[in-house]
């Protein structure tokens, strides 16, 4: 937004303060691009693929407007650290954004007892037993179980994030790339690999190449991440920062907590490539080699509270719509015009070639 006329030489300058809030007014809420097709896949496929029914339909309805509601007015908690925007507007975006973990809440909830009704449905006892009569043979229901376990170690982590306070302790580290690795790295990643597991075979008309290879990349997918972004936590609350090539700093030597953690991080990035790496082969040789037939359907779960139940509000949109527009207008309108109206654009570029 300001890039662009500043580059076609109609700006002389730009300003850092403006240009980041303006990336992050859009930036946060792009994330919800991702991860929402994954959490449609979660209420409508995956209680199928488990072999049960969702749990509640309108508590899912509920879960989509909150995140609509919420999902925008919160990027400000990415610049909790910058001067020159006012500490009650920083506290106003750390309420919604503590807020818009309360859907992801739901979510976890229904999703769960989405799987327990399968897994009962198929012989399972006991308070936790139930489980292990989910199908683990499954590689696209496996994938997305497993990244939903490391979704809620995610939203877990970024409740730290979004802390006015608390933040300060981790912000600008290696906590931060370690904690979107397990949301957008992981949830929405391997929910993306689970997803595809099913769907090119169903386009392709043609069974999954390699089963087994599958349900290894997904577990070393899962493991992998798990040790990187464990790692990347920990260096993080021992102040290593992001952004940085940490194995040409001079200081690297004076830090004698991070030795640890380094190679394990190392360790998982691997994991994950080599994981990477069977998924792409699993996928090319699906489409180009496969040639037994696939007898697939796509998974469309049915709801043990259906549509029927829930409050006919949930079937509008407008007032919602409405609520979402006004928390925007609250939470961003007074800071964009003051930025804009007292910001000179003045601030120079660099001459790179």
């Amino acid at each position: 937004f300001l890039l662009i006329p500043w580059s076609f030489g109609w700006l002389q300058g730009t300003d850092a303060l403006l240009a980041r809030t303006l990336f992050w007014f859009s930036g946060h809420p792009i994330v919800y691009f991702w991860l929402l097709p994954a959490y449609i896949s979660w209420y409508t496929m995956v209680p199928k693929q488990a072999g049960g029914r969702l749990f509640s339909d309108p508590m899912a309805r509920a879960s989509f407007i909150l995140f609509l509601m919420l999902s925008i007015p919160v990027g400000i908690h990415h610049q909790y650290a910058d001067p020159g925007i006012h500490r009650s507007w920083k506290l106003f975006h750390a309420f919604l954004t503590f807020a818009v973990f309360f859907p992801s809440l739901l979510t976890f909830f229904n999703v769960v007892a989405s799987l327990e009704n399968g897994a009962r449905a198929r012989g399972g006892r006991g308070l936790f037993l139930w489980v292990g009569k989910l199908p683990w043979h499954d590689p696209s229901l496996v994938a997305q179980v497993l990244a939903m376990v490391m979704f809620a170690f995610g939203g877990i982590s970024g409740l730290i994030n979004a802390s006015y306070n608390v933040n300060l302790v981790v912000h600008n580290t290696a906590w931060v790339p370690g904690h979107f690795h397990l949301t957008v790295g992981t949830a929405v990643t391997l929910t993306f690999m689970g997803i595809s597991y099913w769907l090119v075979p169903y386009l392709r008309g043609r069974e999954l190449w390699n089963r087994q290879l599958a349900l290894v990349q997904a577990w070393l997918w899962f493991v992998g991440m798990g040790i990187f972004s464990h790692s990347m936590h920990r260096l993080g609350l021992l102040g290593m920062p992001r952004r940085t090539m940490i194995g040409s700093s001079t200081y690297l030597g004076l830090q004698p907590n991070w030795q640890a953690d380094l190679p394990m991080v190392a360790l998982g990035g691997t994991l994950l490539f080599i994981s990477a790496l069977f998924y792409f082969v699993n996928m090319a040789m699906t489409v180009a080699v496969s040639r037994r037939p696939a007898a697939l359907d796509i998974p469309s779960a049915e709801a043990v509270s259906g549509p029927e139940e829930a409050p006919r509000i949930l079937d509008q949109w407008w007032p919602w719509l409405a609520v979402a527009g006004l928390l925007i207008l609250l939470a961003y309108g007074p800071t964009i015009a003051q930025l804009v109206s007292t910001t000179p654009l003045s601030s120079p570029g660099y001459r790179v070639w």
